[in-house]
């Protein structure tokens, strides 16, 4: 009895092994082969609509206040900015997310950057708007919620800045965490690709509004 009792555990053991192992290579591939985007206007696709918490006016600056929706973004060339007020490396980055916003700005790219500062904080706004100031920063910028990290952020590494840039079509194209020469040149190259699809895809069509059938591993 105790022979059969011991076989019996072995291959239950066995069987849990193998089921983990399926369900673990199963998310894999999911991951792999699922490309997040920006929530359609419509409703449709698997992203929900979310809503971003801007920051107030900033006096001669840029003006805020209230909510955005992510899918008024779709159509265009986009790049979330997450960056923390207190970050010297956001410090350092964002003059040039302000160069790459004016360069391109005319052509159908915009960015938004999100402030992961935490909302509930007394300090906080002054501190994003004291940022915001010193890196004359002229783009919408709002706060980071879950949800937007939960889709968008590196899964193993929420570190800032983060960037994530989506293609007209509403698809993430590219993520990247830091800033440097390279990151920079990723970045760039990454912008220009997408701008030259926005002669096909249209603000408000279709092919903006709603996922294609056809999914592609991030990046390409």
């Amino acid at each position: 009895m105790s022979k059969n009792w011991f076989r019996a555990s072995v291959n239950a053991a066995l069987l849990s092994v193998a089921f983990v192992l399926m369900v673990t290579v199963g998310a894999r591939a999911l991951g792999a082969q699922d490309v997040p985007e920006l929530p359609a206007a419509d409703g449709s696709g698997d992203t929900p609509e979310m809503m971003i918490d801007m920051v107030s006016t900033v006096p001669g600056g840029v003006p805020g206040g209230g909510q955005m929706k992510l899918s008024s973004l779709r159509g265009k060339v986009v790049m979330l900015d997450m960056f923390w007020s207190q970050c010297p490396h956001c410090e350092e980055h964002a003059p040039h997310i302000v160069e790459l916003y004016n360069a391109y700005r005319q052509r159908g790219f915009t960015v938004l950057g999100l402030a992961t500062d935490p909302k509930g904080d007394k300090d906080s706004p002054g501190r994003v708007k004291t940022f915001m100031a010193k890196a004359k920063i002229n783009y919408p910028v709002g706060y980071v919620t879950n949800e937007v990290i939960a889709y968008y952020a590196d899964s193993h590494n929420h570190g800032v800045p983060q960037m994530v840039i989506f293609g007209p079509d509403g698809k993430m194209v590219l993520r990247e965490i830091g800033w440097n020469e390279t990151v920079s040149q990723k970045v760039k190259q990454s912008i220009e690709t997408q701008l030259a699809k926005l002669a096909t895809v249209k603000p408000g069509s279709k092919a903006s509004a709603k996922p294609t059938q056809n999914k592609t591993k991030q990046g390409e």
